[in-house]
């Protein structure tokens, strides 16, 4: 059954195809069936983003949700050494945070940081994902840890009484100290040299007893070469080993919606049709979007698309200052193979592709090129590239922890929208 007709409201005007040919007027049809449900996100790569995530949540919507980070360090300069005699008094790990705003879940819930030694060495020119194993041994726990992100820290040195950025600090044990003083001059005589010494450190929190409503994920700035390993010496020296450009930062994501039915019965439900459906940041969760009739458009005829437009709203009263909004999100095409993949639009002209979060609830897409792609192929080529869309979050810029519910039933005002203009050419 054909369920394409135009809509009520008609826009007219000339669009520069043949001004004295009054047939080719635009029409605005915005009558297409939608079908939506609540995917698996792919694993994401993970390395080398802006910020990295440290911590865990759990809630009733969204079940346990945790981040972890690999770190290898870099010397403190590329002709480094420990003057004669050095011996290493402490090992410092110290993280800045990103900014005050930067986190999720519930700040007050202190968080136990266990930190391992990696097993193998992280590759600056390798790629990892949000799943890939990460092995590493000699774990210890750090219990009580609670993210500060606005208050500046204040630690002694030398005497002198120093202020810094918000941060973590964990001072290590003496395992880790062994490896600073164990460490001879060939171990520091390059950066390749050092992480071959020492593969690096996994941080992860421990997750046993936290309760709905408890948790926190913090964002780190590793760029800053603050950021780092700072190793004090010989009672007044002190060196920072940072991450910086480089080092190498992987971040591992887990999700388990365990007893979140609303969820789960999506994931199990591979035909069904879903009025609210879930985004998840960091490789959680992804909303499938199909237009099952969007190529009855071809049986009616070649058509020019003007415009091809998504509109997707949010509820905003399950959005809070611990789980905010996207600041942006991706519309993208899910190719035959179940992968996202680029639409066009968004190769071409970003800035009218859209995906930005606006005041009212929304994000707006343009996919004028990319539903013009789909009706050419079919038409002329018999290709049936209509295999839907995936409605999913960022992996950087910005990187987020957060997660977001979406009204997808069509006909309310802030429900989904999806409007193609088109004139008829034959």
């Amino acid at each position: 059954m054909t369920i394409i007709h135009v809509s009520c409201k008609k826009e007219t005007g000339s669009i520069g195809l043949d001004a004295g040919d009054a047939a080719l007027q635009p029409e605005a049809i915005d009558t297409f069936t939608l079908k939506t449900r609540t995917v698996l996100e792919d694993s994401l790569r993970s390395d080398a983003t802006s910020y990295q995530l440290l911590g865990a949540t759990r809630t009733s919507d969204y079940g346990l949700n945790t981040a972890a980070m690999s770190l290898s360090f870099s010397l403190p300069s590329s002709t480094f050494a420990f003057p004669a005699g050095v011996v290493i008094d402490s090992v410092v790990f110290q993280g800045e945070y990103t900014g005050p705003e930067q986190y999720v879940g519930n700040l007050n819930t202190p968080m136990t940081v266990k930190v391992s030694q990696l097993d193998k060495r992280l590759y600056i020119d390798s790629t990892y994902y949000s799943n890939s194993p990460i092995p590493s041994s000699s774990s210890v726990s750090y219990p009580g840890i609670l993210h500060k992100l606005s208050d500046s820290v204040f630690i002694t040195e030398n005497g002198a009484v120093k202020a810094l950025a918000p941060q973590m600090r964990i001072k290590l044990g003496q395992g880790i100290v062994d490896i600073f003083q164990n460490a001879g001059s060939n171990d520091l005589g390059s950066n390749t040299a050092f992480q071959n010494y020492f593969n690096g450190l996994k941080f992860e929190v421990e997750t046993a007893g936290l309760a709905n409503g408890q948790g926190s994920i913090a964002y780190f700035n590793f760029n800053k070469l603050s950021s780092g390993l700072a190793v004090y010496f010989n009672d007044t020296g002190k060196y920072v080993f940072p991450v910086g450009e480089n080092g190498v930062k992987v971040g591992t994501y887990n999700h388990d919606f365990s007893g979140v039915t609303s969820i789960q019965n999506q994931l199990s439900d591979t035909a069904g049709n879903f009025d609210i459906t879930y985004v998840q940041s960091m490789a959680g969760l992804k909303t499938r979007i199909d237009i099952p009739n969007l190529l009855n458009l071809v049986d009616q005829g070649a058509y020019g698309i003007v415009d091809a437009k998504f509109v997707f709203y949010y509820d905003k009263s399950t959005t809070s200052t611990e789980f905010p909004a996207f600041n942006r999100m991706l519309l993208l095409k899910r190719d035959s193979n179940n992968q996202n993949n680029f639409v066009a639009d968004q190769i071409i002209n970003s800035n009218f592709y859209g995906g930005t979060k606006q005041d009212d609830g929304y994000y707006e897409f343009h996919i004028t090129r990319e539903i013009q792609d789909i009706l050419n192929n079919y038409r002329l080529n018999g290709l049936n590239l209509n295999t839907g869309f995936f409605l999913i979050t960022p992996s950087d810029n910005p990187v987020s922890g957060s997660h977001l519910q979406m009204n997808m039933q069509k006909g309310l005002p802030t429900g989904v929208k999806f409007v193609v203009t088109v004139v008829k050419t034959k």
